[in-house]
């Protein structure tokens, strides 16, 4: 007969979905002791980390933490996977889920593939009904369970966190959103009222978009978003966080289910 105890605890585990041992885990990983090599490395690499304050920066540690012992890093065309390549992916991943109300963990990715820099990629095309295949030039790109990203891409779009463009939060919101399927623009959110709101003004703002490009008009938010719902998720992402000011000026409410979804405030930050 198996001990009462162990008993209770795969009960829980099942109600919960998450294995009591693996919340174990990662309690204790949160607590561990920052390396000395990560506060110059992030200092370095991604600039933006700056404006957290020092709990944030604290709790963010933790998250690299967990990051980094349940993700596999795999070095493609023979780039050597080093620490600062690890960490300074690993912390922008996880400011996407410092305040996250539902998603504090990238619970479905297993591999992060980093190129030295851009790599092609087959994709599928549908002309008149009939597929091509072709290759295409990229900095990064999400399936479910991993990523593939641009190494060199990944160093500049961290550097320069008010031009609008970084790929790392760019795919890594692609990851939340295929958390339970394929990517659609809609992640996980907290209440299910929030799902009429986001779709609302979303949607709204895409189609938008979608015009303004037509229109070939200048936009705030880039054009690549008006491809389909998932890449206007992806790239608002990517203004909330390197143009938060501009973002909720022009368009306050997709800042705003953002502001709610991330948990976060990066208009506030300077």
């Amino acid at each position: 007969m198996l001990p009462l105890i162990l008993i209770i605890s795969t009960v829980l585990s099942l109600a919960i979905g998450i294995p009591l041992y693996h919340k174990k885990r990662r309690n204790n990983l949160m607590n561990q002791n920052v390396p000395e090599s990560w506060p110059t490395i992030l200092k370095d690499e991604f600039p933006l980390l700056k404006f957290l304050n020092p709990k944030d920066k604290e709790s963010l540690m933790g998250l690299i933490h967990i990051f980094l012992d349940e993700v596999q890093f795999i070095g493609c065309n023979k780039l050597e996977i080093d620490e600062r390549i690890r960490v300074t992916i690993a912390a922008q991943a996880c400011l996407l889920t410092l305040h996250n109300p539902t998603q504090k963990h990238f619970n479905k990715l297993n591999t992060i593939y980093v190129y030295p820099s851009t790599f092609s990629s087959q994709v599928n095309e549908a002309n008149h009904g009939i597929i091509s295949e072709s290759d295409s030039a990229r900095l990064g790109q999400s399936s479910r369970g991993s990523i593939v990203l641009a190494w060199d891409s990944c160093r500049q779009g961290a550097s320069n966190y008010q031009d609008g463009h970084n790929v790392i939060f760019h795919e890594f919101a692609h990851q939340l959103d295929q958390e339970t399927g394929p990517a659609d623009g809609i992640p996980i959110l907290q209440e299910r009222s929030a799902y009429l709101d986001w779709g609302r003004i979303m949607y709204k703002q895409f189609l938008k978009l979608r015009k303004n490009k037509e229109q070939r008009r200048k936009t705030l938010i880039d054009t690549y978003g008006a491809l389909n719902e998932a890449e206007f998720f992806a790239v608002c992402t990517e203004c909330f966080f390197e143009k938060p000011k501009q973002l909720h000026k022009k368009h306050p409410e997709v800042y705003r289910v953002l502001h709610e979804y991330y948990g976060l405030d990066p208009k506030t930050w300077n």
